[in-house]
């Protein structure tokens, strides 16, 4: 019998630690029952993360936290929601829509100047934000598409014969027409705001990839790269000219000219090495621009006098009085959207925007080029030392392009002397293609850092995406991300014909 009661005992306990260990749940309104998108749920400590638009959220905790650590959720124009976490019994929150008792005060008889909010916000930004080095726990996510609508060559001049408008027929009929890929890690991002200052550790990393598509990309690639090899010299340079446009291009920077000298350790660490920085780059180009000479650097701000703004609302984000201003462009500008003031400290804590017509449409001598979407969302938090960090950011971009122009690549060689033209492809190319692509960064936790302890963190490649051919709900068991919306839980990567 006491068997059986210390087993029932061990089974209880660890039904009940698992549990504690990783929460999946979703914020709902409590009067519309709809889902409520860019909650921010944490604890004390300042860990947390933030539901995405479908409400839904995945949190892990570590197990000293569990026993009396308290979850908050809060979001701009409700009640913060308090929840002791061991005590936590239910995947649906509800939170309850805020009376702002004082909106009719602070609109009305306090008679407050946009003008003056919009100076009052860039002031004092060093006492406001975390500036300086910091380590920052994140999870990234990217999803693009990319699609060729039209790509046609004819040859009109080869000097290679392998290039000739057969090889290039056959080659382009093989060209997938639309291409898609989902990339997600979990990281440690450690300094500051400049692009210089920037460290990545990776943890652990995902991409789901069509094997079919990637094979036939590197067929041609390696297939290019022979006939390449078997033509050039090493010291040639290529002159690209399309009409009156030309430019130059070093052979050195393009691979084919380089010899497959890596041992397969060697490979496998540049590949790493690779990864790391791509992944490095696109996180330091999506924040490093967010301060600037110590002010916050958006468009908007730096060009409010062709903007209208209007002070709209008078909520909460937590226990945070906000001002909500509504903005939108009086002329020639290409945005509209909201900002979310801290009403106490004048600090934006979040902004969000997106374009209501097409941001560039060039077209001219056979190239074109159409912006046809940014949409943006940035949201601060408190840390434990008072001052905001980045919580959230969202950024989507869209375009579509077209060529459609003669083009000739011409070989020269540096050390040849006299007439130094080697080789030449004459041709005519019409191609148009469309892209779209969305980040998203979740930061977990902002802790600040000495500028020696970030010169002292050496920057290891120790990591390659796991390859994946459709989305893996376990995946990401035992760690905190964003949850990925009901699309790309189903996305799959279907092989083309």
């Amino acid at each position: 019998m006491i068997y059986r009661s210390i087993f029932l005992f061990f089974f209880l306990l660890v039904q009940s630690y698992g549990f504690a260990q990783e929460l999946n749940a979703r914020v709902l309104d409590s009067l519309t029952q709809n889902p409520i998108p860019f909650a921010s749920i944490y604890m004390k400590t300042g860990n947390g993360v933030v539901s995405n638009e479908e409400g839904t959220f995945g949190m892990r905790f570590a197990s000293p936290e569990i026993a009396e650590d308290t979850l908050f959720i809060s979001c701009m124009g409700y009640e913060t929601l308090k929840l002791y976490i061991p005590a936590i019994q239910d995947s649906i929150f509800y939170l309850s829509p805020k009376a702002i008792a004082l909106n009719s005060v602070v609109l009305s008889n306090k008679e407050i100047e946009v003008s003056q909010l919009l100076k009052e916000i860039q002031k004092d930004i060093p006492k406001k934000y975390e500036l300086g080095h910091t380590q920052k726990k994140l999870f990234f996510r990217e999803f693009g598409t990319q699609e060729f609508k039209k790509m046609d060559l004819k040859v009109k001049k080869t000097s290679i014969k392998e290039f000739n408008q057969d090889f290039w027929d056959e080659t382009l009929q093989n060209l997938p027409k639309k291409n898609e890929w989902y990339s997600e890690f979990v990281g440690t991002l450690y300094g500051n705001f400049d692009k210089e200052k920037q460290k990545l550790k990776l943890e652990k990393a995902v991409d789901i990839e069509d094997k079919n598509t990637t094979a036939i990309f590197k067929n041609m690639e390696r297939l290019i790269d022979t006939v390449l090899q078997e033509n050039i010299k090493e010291d040639s340079y290529f002159k690209i000219r399309s009409g009156i446009l030309g430019g130059k291009i070093d052979s050195e920077n393009l691979s084919f000219s380089q010899k497959d000298t890596l041992s397969k350790e060697e490979k496998e660490v540049k590949k790493k090495s690779d990864f790391l920085s791509l992944k490095k780059r696109i996180l330091s180009n999506l924040i490093q621009n967010l301060f600037k000479d110590e002010e916050l650097n958006f468009n908007i701000l730096n060009k409010t006098s062709k903007y209208h703004f209007e002070l709209v609302d008078y909520t909460y984000r937590g226990e945070t009085a906000v001002y909500v201003l509504e903005f939108e462009p009086k002329s020639n500008e290409d945005f509209k959207g909201k900002f979310y003031i801290d009403a106490d400290r004048m600090a934006l804590i979040r902004l969000e925007y997106k374009n209501y017509r097409n941001i560039r449409d060039f077209s001219m001598f056979g190239v074109s080029f159409q912006e046809n979407l940014k949409e943006v969302i940035i949201q601060f938090k408190k840390t434990v030392h008072e001052k905001y960090a980045i919580e959230y950011l969202e950024y989507s971009h869209g375009y579509n392009g077209g060529f459609d122009r003669p083009l000739v690549l011409t070989e020269k060689n540096k050390v040849v002397k006299g007439r130094n033209k080697q080789n030449q492809l004459k041709l005519d190319l019409n191609a148009q293609n469309s892209q779209f692509i969305k980040y998203q960064i979740v930061v977990f936790e902002t802790l600040p850092i000495t500028e020696d302890e970030f010169n002292s963190i050496k920057e290891i490649p120790s990591v390659l995406p796991t390859l994946l051919s459709e989305y893996d709900s376990t995946f990401w068991e035992g760690y905190s991300i964003i949850e990925p919306d009901a699309t790309l839980k189903e996305f799959k990567i279907i092989p083309q014909n």
